[in-house]
Order: C-alpha cells, then structure tokens, then sequence
C-alpha cells in the first residue's frame, strides 16, 4: 500500500516578457514626464535647508487655542461640513435609485441622470466654491452649497453602484404582487441598502471635513479663511499650530466614523 502523497508546492508564475516591457515604459515615460513638468528631487531635498522653516516654530497655543481666533472658525467648519452632508447625501437617495438600472422608471430617465450627475461629478469642489463665492458672496454660505455639489457627486456614485449590485429578487416579488413604483422600492430595495448608505453617508462627512478646509482658502468660510489670512502674514507658526488642531480633529472623526460604520455593515 502506498503511503501518503504530499502534494508538490507550486511555482510561483515568473513574470513574462510582456510584463517587463510594460514595467520598462511606465518607468521610461515617468521619467520623461518628471522632467517635463521640472520634477527634481535634488530640488525637493534642498527646500528643507530653507531657513523660512524657522518661522515654524514654536507655535503660539495661547493663539490657537482661542475661540475666536481658532475654534469658533474650526466649529464652522465642521458645521459647514454637516450641511453639505445631509444636503448633499439627501439629494442623493432618489437620484441614486433613477440612475440604476434596477430601479430607474424608465431607461431615458436613466440616461438624463447619469449624464447630468457625469457632468456634475466632472466640476472639481474648488470650482463650486469659486463659483458661489463670485455669486453670493465670501462666507460658510457659498462654502457649504460647494459642498453640497461635493457630497451629491461623491454619494450618487457610490450609492447608485450598491443599488445595481442589490438582490433584485425582493423587488421582483414586489412587482408580481402589482405594486407601484415607489412603494416597491421602498420595501423590495431601500431596507437591504439603507446601512450601505449610511455608511457612505459617514465617509462623505470625513471628505467633506477635510475638503471645508481647502475650500476656506478661497473665501468659502471655515477655518481655511484663518489658515489663509496667517499665510498672507507669513505667520507660520500659526499656520503650523492650526494644522496641528485640524489633524487632531479629523483623526478623531475618523475613527469614530470608521467604528460606526463596521457597527452597520
């Protein structure tokens, strides 16, 4: 009788001429993209013997600590950041469900969303910003319909994917039963989607926290406008002590949203 056979361990496939030709022609058209655009590293190794880094340090904490200088403005912006994501994201529940195939009423419904979101999603933040502060003016107002846009673009997406890949046969058995539109998403798609969106829905509230602050450099509010004006007086170290309060902030903002969301899916 024979004994046991051990199974021989397999080779690990070796990478074929094709694959090193492509390797080799990134490689080649990144370098000659890197000088292009005047990519050095010798030139980035040389900025940190600057002496402007000097004006970094030590940071007035007396300053950035204080309400009116930092945290009512910090406040703002997560106040800013809230709007744009209930906005954004509540605007983004029924556009989701007519862009998808599943649950769209009809195919030219489907198309005229999908193309309007493309040209929506298209516009990057900084231009909505620019945008509404021409239009209404400096302020958390233009700052949080920027974002808004932002948060609709971002979660249409992302919704509207979990939504085709929802189990269509609750909502075919909705239909058989001689439902209307509405009522039959309702019960055959919205209950196995909603924790995704929720979840989506957080993840679009750390972006928006971290985007309110870009935006603030272009006079849509927030703590942007501070970190803005400390530059325009070379007060790095300012600068440096703000930065510092917003990582703090936005760390702690993620792992809460990070915690919430494992809870949910």
């Amino acid at each position: 009788m024979n004994g046991p056979t051990i199974a021989a361990r397999p080779t690990r496939p070796r990478p074929g001429a094709r694959t090193w030709v492509v390797v080799g022609v990134l490689i080649t058209y990144t370098v000659f993209a890197g000088r292009q655009v005047g990519f050095d590293i010798s030139t980035f190794w040389n900025v940190w013997s600057n002496p402007l880094w000097e004006k970094f340090w030590p940071v007035p904490w007396d300053w950035v600590l204080d309400w009116h200088n930092v945290l009512d403005p910090l406040l703002e912006t997560f106040q800013i950041a809230v709007v744009a994501t209930l906005v954004g994201c509540g605007l983004a529940l029924p556009l989701a469900f007519t862009m998808s195939p599943l649950t769209s009423p009809n195919r030219p419904t489907m198309i005229v969303s999908r193309s309007v979101m493309n040209v929506v999603r298209a516009v990057p933040d900084l231009f909505w910003a620019k945008l509404l502060v021409t239009a209404v003016g400096i302020g958390a107002f233009a700052g949080s319909w920027a974002l808004s846009v932002f948060s609709l673009a971002v979660m249409v997406k992302l919704f509207s994917e979990t939504v085709d890949g929802a189990d269509p046969r609750p909502l075919e058995a909705a239909r058989a039963t001689g439902g209307r539109h509405l009522p039959v998403i309702r019960t055959g798609v919205l209950p196995t989607v909603l924790p995704e969106y929720v979840a989506y829905g957080l993840y679009v509230f750390e972006l928006n926290i971290r985007a309110s602050v870009v935006l603030g450099l272009v006079g849509a509010g927030g703590i942007g406008r501070v970190i803005e004006a400390q530059r325009q007086y070379f007060r790095f170290d300012r600068v440096l002590g703000i930065l510092l309060l917003v990582f703090v902030v936005v760390i702690v903002i993620e792992q809460v949203s990070v915690a919430v969301r494992r809870r949910l899916v």
